[in-house]
């Protein structure tokens, strides 16, 4: 499956470890998945929604980290044929989310925000819900970088 994320090394990035670039409040990547290609898809998606940062190793690996581990608890709650990551970031930190739902996107409002939808479980870290459709979504949040000298605390 394609992604809709696209960056060029001749553009600024989008993200970096410290937030949005100004002057954007909130931005949202989703790249879609098949489940027959498994964990190994899962993580291409994830790699996609992600190349938008521009950021150290450490903070990166920590974000590719977290949609794999959204990808595998995704993968064994659903068995949907079409799933996707979804990379979330505002001025509060950055969200990773895989769901079964491959068309509802995150901006309609606060009722079908991931992270507003009933909490059914914790897993790792990692928060599961359901939507009123049946839907699953696995959600991990982590936070930005305060400054350049101080460590980055990514999960929260």
């Amino acid at each position: 499956m394609g992604t809709p994320v696209h960056t060029s090394s001749d553009e600024p990035p989008l993200l970096t470890q410290f937030g949005l670039l100004a002057p954007a409040l909130e931005m949202e990547f989703t790249a879609h998945f098949a489940r027959r290609g498994g964990e190994a898809a899962a993580g291409a998606a994830t790699a996609a929604v992600i190349q938008v940062i521009e950021a150290p190793a450490s903070f990166m690996s920590s974000v590719l980290d977290a949609g794999r581990r959204v990808s595998r608890c995704l993968l064994a709650r659903t068995t949907a044929d079409i799933c996707r990551v979804v990379l979330t970031a505002d001025r509060g930190g950055i969200m990773v989310a895989g769901t079964d739902d491959a068309l509802i996107t995150l901006d309609l409002g606060n009722d079908s925000r991931a992270t507003e939808l009933p909490l059914l479980a914790v897993v790792d870290g990692l928060r599961i819900h359901r939507d009123s459709g049946g839907h699953v979504w696995v959600v991990w949040q982590g936070q930005w970088c305060q400054s350049p000298p101080l460590p980055c605390a990514h999960d929260s």
